[in-house]
């Protein structure tokens, strides 16, 4: 996917669609985690739509729960996708600043 350490840098245009294409990726990535978030409160805790997706977005996001489930499978699931969102906010990170790291280390190289 990368150019190897032997090849010149790409063009910025190349570049920025690579950014693009990475941000994207890392956008359906927390999309299809927030829609399993919310099936699962609706599912597992009969939460209405509304408060399944604040309960899903506050927890994906990294600032705890917002609203308790009252049922034990419902808590189960939240421990479960807590552990989920927190990977997920890892990879997220990942995936959008592993193009512009790649690009930074491999100017270094170039340098050399």
């Amino acid at each position: 996917m990368y150019e190897s350490k032997g090849k010149p840098l790409i063009d910025k245009k190349s570049f920025r669609k690579r950014v693009l294409l990475h941000i994207l990726a890392a956008l359906l990535l927390v999309i299809v985690t927030l829609i399993i978030g919310v099936v699962g409160h609706i599912y597992f805790d009969n939460m209405n739509f509304g408060s399944a997706l604040v309960a899903s977005i506050t927890l994906t996001s990294g600032l705890g729960l917002s609203i308790i489930p009252e049922s034990i499978p419902g808590q189960l699931f939240v421990s479960i996708y807590g552990i989920l969102s927190s990977y997920i906010f890892l990879a997220t990170s990942s995936i959008i600043i592993a193009p512009i790291l790649h690009r930074s280390l491999h100017k270094f190289h170039l340098d050399e």
